[in-house]
């Protein structure tokens, strides 16, 4: 009996030593992953650099930039562009080119008593102008330093021996200064008073210019 249990045991050692080596043998999870290998072949290229070569190379159906050639065109001198610029302006201001002589009657200026003169025609004068009578009255006593008055018949009387001549000099500033044109020298102008700052702005029919 004792043999057999002997016996026994050393079969039973022999099993369990078998069983052992056949779970060593076995591969374990962590074993694959260190031996198991990833091969997903040659990744495919997509038609992208194809598209893109298309692209670069303008691609069809798509439209392209047309450039002409710069042709050199008619030359013109400056004597030409500037008798061209004469030309336009004349066109469309007729009446700008063309200088018209200003008539004026000459002062009428007579003694009256010893210490007065008097401008006969002086009314006559300011309707020629087209300007107020109490525009021009103003100018002259301020240039002059005088005083003075109108007559029932249009006449200015004067404080002083004033000669025609005198007078005369004296007309023709006011002409120039709020008569003529300074742009285009007509005296086809209007005189207007600006009702906030009461000043005299010359404006021009013509050109259209103001001071």
């Amino acid at each position: 009996q004792g043999c057999g249990s002997r016996e026994l045991q050393d079969l039973r050692d022999r099993s369990v030593g078998l069983v052992r080596a056949r779970i060593a043998s076995v591969p374990t999870m962590a074993d694959d992953e260190e031996t198991l290998e990833f091969d997903f072949g040659k990744k495919k290229k997509k038609n992208k650099d194809k598209k893109d070569k298309k692209d670069e190379e303008g691609g069809d159906g798509e439209a392209k930039m047309v450039t002409t050639e710069w042709e050199k065109g008619e030359v013109y001198t400056y004597d030409e562009l500037l008798g061209r610029l004469y030309q336009i302006i004349e066109d469309k201001n007729p009446t700008l080119g063309t200088t018209k002589k200003y008539v004026m009657k000459p002062p009428q200026v007579v003694r009256v008593g010893s210490k007065k003169v008097g401008w006969v025609n002086f009314t006559e004068i300011c309707n020629l102008m087209k300007r107020p009578v109490e525009h021009v009255i103003t100018f002259v006593l301020v240039e002059f330093g005088t005083e003075g008055s109108t007559t029932a018949e249009g006449q200015l009387t004067l404080k002083g021996a004033y000669k025609e001549k005198h007078v005369e000099s004296l007309l023709r500033k006011y002409i120039r200064e709020f008569v003529t044109c300074e742009m285009c020298k007509s005296a086809n102008t209007g005189l207007d008073k600006d009702q906030s700052t009461r000043l005299w702005t010359v404006n021009c029919h013509n050109c259209g210019a103001s001071r």
